[in-house]
């Protein structure tokens, strides 16, 4: 994208092309007058009259040192500029806003040197809650350049280009991730009204941590903004976009993460690179910066580290990749740029209609594309159907990619998802097609935290009260598909291949390993940026943390998995429960107890297995959660009563 067609509008691209298509036809085409008339119309159009854009010496990017900027004025052919060109003037900015006639006037080059850097100093405008504000002593900066040309009566005659510096002898270090760099207006991000990144007008002092214009969301809260992406290995993309706030209760956090729009409004409406190396998709309409700062544990690596542990698994993931962000050149931090997992998404790798895709959030709650009509009807369907029956199995099965569920269901499990089933679910369908699953939004990943509930817990939870994990209303489906012994056994086959292959330590400890270095030297201006991780060592011991969970945890989930279910031979002899009957697993001599016991851990009851005995009736219960435990081995069932 270097080089003299940068900002060049998709109106002015649309007339240059068609006059080269014309004026390369043959004299004696039958459609030569009428296309000659047209360009003649093109050239009256006001596209003409407006310079194409300003050509600036050097291409935004890395460099090692400082060198002066030149800047000229290029133009579309024919245009009436050039016969005006005295009375032009370039004006530039390095604040980050687009320029005005009231900006420094380009007369000379201009030294490469801090006088360009940014006066704004954003960092130190606060934009969350008091007990939430952190601002550090001072940050590094790049210098940004926005240039555009203006006639003798103050009018803009061209489009805005923007360029960002990154200039080794100027930031003391060479950035070695890739780099974006957003720029607009302040008020876009800190106005009272309007300002993406202010408390502003929309907060709430009674409900901090859930007001603010940060929470508002749709088009009407969408700022332009320019976009630029330097890879240090080579390569480079530059183009306007629409920006807004993105996630959900951590817009509260002030490494704020961010949704980015390519729209025809602003220039083209792909971002047409390959930032994501093994992605077949190269152009993308929507693209997401995800902060490190909404890492639970401070290692930041967590949501990376699940989609690639997902990219050999048969449910859809997200491509990633870590970059460093400048908005107005001010440093903001560690990113992971990734795909948004929206409409386009299923567009771009499904190749359907956008406007044909149903997607659906929080199980029914949230239509966020299309129409929800499908999914309720197959939610009525499930809350009366019976999976333990091969009829109601076939059925479901003609509606959802049972395949691609099962996977989607183990990854949440294996990288232990504390925030699931409730939050963090989208999945969607078009006609004719099976329901599926996009895994997201893994911040809460890899480290059992002391005391939280199982994710077996979170998947089957059958109590009416809804809490900030689970509820009935996001369990049915699995409770449902639970009751199929079929299935359940299918599924912890495919747990016990995943786990001996995708997961098996050799294969995550690398990946653990290619992302940690990737980052290793950016996390101390992470840190003192944000205060996150608080520091190198703890964001040491949170990756630690990960290892061991990556070297441990994963088989141990194939034995909870089994033992769980009833689906393996716990030491002394196993049991399994099946429509209130404990079945014994194999013969063995003498009486055994089970002690029943209720999701409050209270002894609800017993029953005795007398010696050559190989099945007997569990007590009478209502409704919900139990566990049956056999006391002389301490193996323990979960019994779910519908």
């Amino acid at each position: 994208m270097k080089g003299s067609d940068k900002g060049v509008n998709g109106s002015e691209r649309t007339i240059v092309s068609f006059c080269t298509f014309v004026l390369s036809l043959p004299l004696t085409s039958s459609h030569s007058f009428s296309l000659l008339l047209l360009l003649f119309t093109f050239h009256l159009s006001p596209f003409t009259s407006s310079a194409q854009a300003v050509v600036f010496s050097h291409p935004g990017g890395f460099y090692a040192d400082t060198f002066s900027l030149s800047m000229r004025i290029d133009f579309l052919p024919h245009s009436e500029l050039r016969t005006q060109n005295s009375e032009l003037r370039i004006h530039y900015t390095f604040n980050g806003a687009e320029p005005t006639e009231c900006d420094p006037e380009y007369c000379e080059p201009l030294p490469m040197t801090p006088v360009l850097y940014s006066p704004s100093n954003l960092y130190r405008v606060q934009d969350v809650p008091d007990d939430r504000w952190f601002v550090p002593d001072e940050v590094q900066r790049i210098i940004v350049v926005r240039a555009a040309v203006f006639d003798s009566a103050g009018e803009r005659r061209s489009v805005v280009t923007t360029h960002a510096y990154l200039i080794d002898s100027l930031l003391g270090r060479r950035i070695s991730l890739p780099v974006v760099s957003l720029c607009t207006d302040s008020l876009s991000l800190f106005d009272f009204d309007t300002g993406l990144f202010s408390p502003g007008y929309c907060f709430d002092p009674d409900n901090p941590y859930n007001s603010g214009n940060y929470f508002q969301k749709g088009r009407h809260w969408e700022r332009n903004a320019s976009f630029a992406y330097y890879d240090p290995a080579g390569g480079d993309l530059e183009q306007d976009c629409g920006l807004r706030i993105h996630g959900n209760s951590q817009r509260v956090l002030v490494q704020k993460g961010l949704s980015l729009y390519a729209r025809k409004e602003y220039g083209d409406n792909r971002f047409r690179y390959p930032f994501f190396a093994d992605e077949k998709n190269q152009a993308f309409r929507r693209l997401v910066l995800r902060p490190w700062s909404t890492s639970w544990t401070g290692a930041g690596v967590e949501d990376w580290l699940c989609q690639h542990l997902a990219e050999p698994l048969r449910c859809d993931h997200l491509a990633t990749r870590p970059v460093v962000l400048f908005l107005n050149g001010e440093y903001w931090g560690v990113y992971f740029l990734e795909e948004k997992a929206d409409e386009h998404y299923i567009e771009e790798h499904y190749r359907v209609p956008d406007q044909e895709v149903d997607l659906i959030a929080c199980w029914g709650e949230e239509i966020e594309n299309g129409h929800a009509a499908r999914w309720d009807s197959l939610y009525r369907w499930l809350q009366q159907a019976d999976l333990s029956r091969e009829k109601d199995f076939r059925y479901l099965a003609s509606q959802v990619d049972i395949d691609a569920l099962i996977d989607y269901m183990l990854l949440q499990v294996l990288v232990l998802n504390d925030d699931w089933p409730v939050n963090n679910v989208r999945f969607w369908s078009t006609a004719g097609r099976s329901w599926r699953w996009i895994f997201f939004d893994g911040d809460g990943t890899l480290v059992p935290f002391p005391g939280c509930i199982n994710v077996l817990d979170h998947m089957t939870y059958n109590m009416p009260s809804r809490t900030t994990r689970t509820s009935l209303q996001s369990t049915l489906l699995f409770r449902r598909l639970l009751a199929n012994q079929q299935f359940l056994e299918r599924t912890l086959r495919r747990l016990k291949e995943i786990v001996d292959s995708h997961f098996s330590y050799d294969n995550t400890a690398p990946l653990l390993h290619d992302i940690v270095e990737q980052l290793r030297s950016e996390v101390p201006y992470q840190r003192d940026r944000f205060a996150k991780p608080s520091s190198i060592a703890s964001w040491e011991v949170a990756v630690a943390g990960i290892d061991d969970f990556l070297r441990i945890e994963p088989q141990n989930t194939v034995e909870e998995y089994a033992r769980y279910f009833g689906l393996s031979h716990p030491a002394g002899g196993g049991f399994r429960i099946v429509a209130g009957q404990i079945l014994l697993d194999e013969s063995a001599a003498g009486s055994r107890t089970f002690v029943v016991y209720d999701i409050c851990g209270r002894q609800m009851g017993e029953a005795i297995l007398q010696d050559g005995e190989q099945t007997v009736e569990l007590p009478k219960l209502s409704r919900g959660v139990y566990f049956v435990q056999q006391t002389n081995n301490g193996a323990v069932q979960k019994w779910i009563i519908e």
